[in-house]
């Protein structure tokens, strides 16, 4: 999956939990909420984490592969409601610390052989 399949993906999920926030409360989440509902799952992937690592005990329904990808969901779906470009700065931050560590880029290698 590119990055673009990711933002159009997470964008129709969006839309649809939004009618079911208009029909459960009469109107969507604000971007506040939004990041409260993701606050909320990074705890319980912090829980899940230390589950696997044997630092906690096993109190959640839920499975860490599944809640980390949901986390990824949440930042996706914030940065589109704060109109952040974000494969333009995922390609900002991943090229700085490239340069920064003396690593080449992977990226663009590929692409020219």
């Amino acid at each position: 999956m590119t990055i673009q399949e990711l933002l159009q993906r997470s964008l129709a999920i969006r839309e649809a939990y939004r009618g079911f926030e208009i029909k459960q409360h009469g109107s969507e989440w604000t971007i506040e909420e939004d990041l409260l509902g993701l606050s909320n799952d990074i705890g319980n992937l912090n829980r899940l984490v230390m589950t696997k690592q044997e630092r906690y005990y096993d109190e959640t329904p839920y499975i860490l592969e599944q809640k980390l990808a949901e986390n990824i969901w949440w930042l996706v779906e914030l940065s589109q409601r704060l109109g952040i470009d974000l494969e333009k700065e995922v390609e900002i931050f991943l090229s700085d610390k490239e340069e920064r560590f003396g690593i080449s880029n992977i990226g663009t290698e590929n692409k020219t052989r």
